[in-house]
């Protein structure tokens, strides 16, 4: 999720019509204008310049690598020794923990856009994201693992559940299009009361059906594993290309491996300290999503595409990667539950976490409420339960099987998605300040 997206409103649309709260007020109601998105990050590269685009294309690129070193090297070996530990099945562990730390670069934007860049602090592409991680991980989960992941309903049933009320939540806390420090205080409230679920989850499960305790439990301690054992700090080091390995092989390793000496030196291995592996990882992903969120922005401000289409397009994945990488990560794993629940159960994060944590500090700081645009609330509820509610359905009608039909459905219905939200933004758009111009060029350097 990404914060402050911008754009001016036109061909007949009333002022206040924003479906994607993808707009903020502030200056822009004081100019003819709107103000690009690339002055809510620091004052470099904000020049429009082909060197600045190529560099920032391959530092994305190296980043989506490095993001991926981090989730499969340091994030999920230690979720599974975290799992193995306190007992905690897959899906809890998914809807958590994992979730929790996937969607640590949404909070990380949130209260950088607070503190540092002084930005709004709207919902910006929670629909764009949101959508994402519940079409595009069952998409890529579904279609590019190559093989069909059966998952237990409870916890598919229990998540969606959970991220329908924290929608209609959001919808009542929204509704007269002010925020004030209860309602954001209520988010969070309802994200104690939904871990405690998770926490008494075998509980619930026994008033609907009969419960194995040792299902989806980790029975194999991942330290004694012989096969995809965690490595040791030596091990990544020291790991090398086979002599008889193809030569894309060897020149893969070679441009991965700067990275994978960087994350060795800063993040201990989960086979040691497990507690500071997890917290260090999920400090990466943090900066890498930011720079990652940050170099995007650049790339978009230089070819001309408009930063609302960048919000519910390229950024909105972007900001996904760490769900994505970690989903797919595990669901080859055969961790099916965990997949699903990670990334329903970051929406549940974002929307409880990411929108009350923010919201609280601002209103603590101003002692004001948080006025918003409220008129394209409708919509913005309806794009999130349908979407859940469609890759339900897909579920239901495979009897719970993560394969090529819920895949490819997915995928659809997201690119479907994409075509009426970029149509209806595309109808929305107004002229965008030129920050080089000498009209505007005291905001090129702030």
């Amino acid at each position: 999720m990404y914060f402050n997206f911008n754009s001016g409103v036109n061909n007949g649309y009333d002022d206040d019509f924003d479906p994607f709260f993808l707009r903020g007020g502030n200056k822009e109601d004081e100019l003819n204008c709107t103000l690009p998105d690339i002055l809510e990050f620091p004052n470099f590269m904000r020049r429009k310049s082909i060197l600045y685009t190529i560099i920032c294309i391959f530092l994305s690129l190296y980043l989506f690598i490095m993001l991926a070193i981090v989730c499969d090297d340091y994030l999920v070996p230690a979720m599974e020794r975290l799992c193995y530990t306190l007992r905690m099945s897959y899906d809890v562990a998914g809807a958590t923990f994992l979730a929790a730390a996937t969607s640590a670069p949404e909070l990380f934007v949130a209260c950088v856009g607070t503190f540092i860049t002084k930005g709004d602090i709207g919902i910006g592409t929670i629909v764009g994201s949101s959508v994402f991680n519940v079409l595009g991980i069952a998409a890529i989960c579904g279609i590019c693992t190559g093989m069909a992941s059966p998952l237990d309903w409870w916890p598919i049933t229990r998540d969606t559940f959970w991220y329908m009320v924290s929608i209609l939540v959001l919808f009542g806390v929204l509704y007269d299009s002010k925020v004030n420090i209860y309602e954001a205080a209520g988010l969070l409230v309802f994200y104690v009361i939904y871990t405690i679920a998770l926490a008494l989850d075998r509980r619930i499960q026994g008033l609907f059906r009969k419960t194995d305790q040792e299902r989806d439990m980790l029975t194999e301690d991942p330290l004694q594993r012989e096969e995809e054992p965690i490595k040791s700090f030596k091990e990544t080091l020291t790991s090398r290309p086979e002599p008889d390995d193809g030569i894309v092989k060897k020149i893969w390793w070679g441009i991965k491996y700067p990275a994978v000496v960087v994350l060795a030196i800063t993040t201990p291995s989960a086979r040691s300290i497990l507690a500071l592996s997890m917290l260090l990882a999920v400090i990466w992903i943090s900066i890498i999503s930011y720079f990652l969120t940050w170099f995007l922005t650049i790339v978009g401000y230089n070819i001309g595409i408009p930063d609302s289409i960048m919000g519910l397009t390229i950024l909105a994945a972007g900001t996904s990667v760490p769900e994505v990488v970690s989903s797919y990560i595990v669901c080859r794993k055969g961790y099916g539950s965990m997949a699903m629940c990670n990334a329903i159960g970051s929406n549940t994060f974002d929307i409880f976490v990411c929108l009350g944590l923010p919201w609280i500090i601002m209103l603590l700081i101003t002692k004001e409420d948080i006025v918003m645009h409220s008129t394209g609330l409708a919509i913005t509820i309806g794009m999130l339960m349908v979407t859940a509610l469609i890759v339900y359905a897909c579920f239901l009608i495979t009897k719970f099987v993560l394969g090529k039909f819920v895949g490819w459905t997915s995928l659809v219905v997201y690119i479907i998605f994409l075509a009426i939200s970029i149509y209806i933004e595309m109808a929305m758009l107004g002229k965008v300040c030129d920050i080089e111009s000498e009209e505007y060029s005291q905001y090129l350097d702030k």
